[in-house]
């Protein structure tokens, strides 16, 4: 491949058309990626892929998220073991790095909280004694950000998971049909499954960033409210433009190397 291809491809976003057998990285906020109890495969292959299922209805092999990493601990008994809380505007996830994931670990052991990382990794789920579920995250890649990146991811997400909240709420009907991991859902998760939560959480997240909250549907209701604030609010909120822009440069240049990076799937 040559060097101007090999660039182009990777100016793909993490979210664009997968490349080459690798999952796209997803993005979702803590509240609802803490609920992605769900971990299947889609095949019996050996090398098959482990999925988690969004309660909104799509599956996760990796996600791609940008927080702000409040505390760093050595967890580990005989060996290294890093734990980091990263927060978003909705809530905390962990992330564990230790002799497997040498670069995260070396990152972590490092890092003086608080500071804003950009993470792309794999979740994990573990049972507990009393039988919850609880999941965290397995890095691939960590690095640091500035604040405009990680307001540009907060937006981003916004907009994503309204998206597949209003997908999910009109039945799964993505323009190819019923989409199966709606169904999915509604199987491991309930039938009365209500998606009010991430609603109330894309308001928290819209808060944080200077937006205005977006009302939450009545149970039914099939319209998307969501996505039309979402495009008004980001045109009347003034943010400056330069730092707009820089924010999205620096996104794409994480996402590219997101994209890129040899990782063992």
């Amino acid at each position: 491949m040559s060097n101007s291809a090999s660039t182009a491809d990777s100016s793909t976003d993490s979210n664009s058309t997968q490349r080459q057998g690798r999952q796209v990285a997803k993005r979702a906020f803590a509240t609802e990626l803490n609920d992605s109890t769900h971990v299947f495969k889609e095949s019996d292959e050996e090398r098959a892929p482990n999925f988690a299922l969004l309660p909104s209805g799509e599956p996760a092999n990796r996600y791609f998220l940008v927080g702000t990493v409040t505390e760093v601990n050595d967890v580990g008994k005989d060996s290294e073991y890093w734990q980091a809380r990263i927060v978003d505007p909705t809530g905390t996830v962990f992330a564990y790095a230790g002799q497997y994931q040498p670069d995260a670990a070396a990152f972590l052991s490092g890092r003086e909280p608080p500071t804003y990382v950009a993470i792309t990794a794999k979740p994990s789920t573990y049972e507990t004694d009393d039988g919850n579920v609880n999941v965290s995250l397995r890095p691939e890649t960590i690095t640091r950000v500035d604040e405009a990146t990680r307001n540009q991811w907060v937006r981003e997400t916004i907009d994503r998971t309204a998206a597949r909240l209003d997908a999910f709420e009109n039945g799964g009907e993505d323009g190819n049909g019923p989409n199966p991991y709606v169904a999915m859902s509604r199987e491991q998760y309930g039938e009365d499954l209500s998606l009010d939560v991430y609603r109330d959480a894309l308001n928290d997240a819209r808060e944080d960033v200077g937006m205005d909250a977006a009302p939450v549907p009545d149970a039914g209701d099939q319209s998307n409210t969501d996505n039309q604030s979402d495009t008004q609010n980001a045109s009347d909120s003034g943010r400056d433009t330069d730092s707009e822009h820089n924010a999205v440069v620096n996104e794409a240049a994480i996402a590219s190397a997101v994209a890129n990076a040899g990782l063992e799937e």
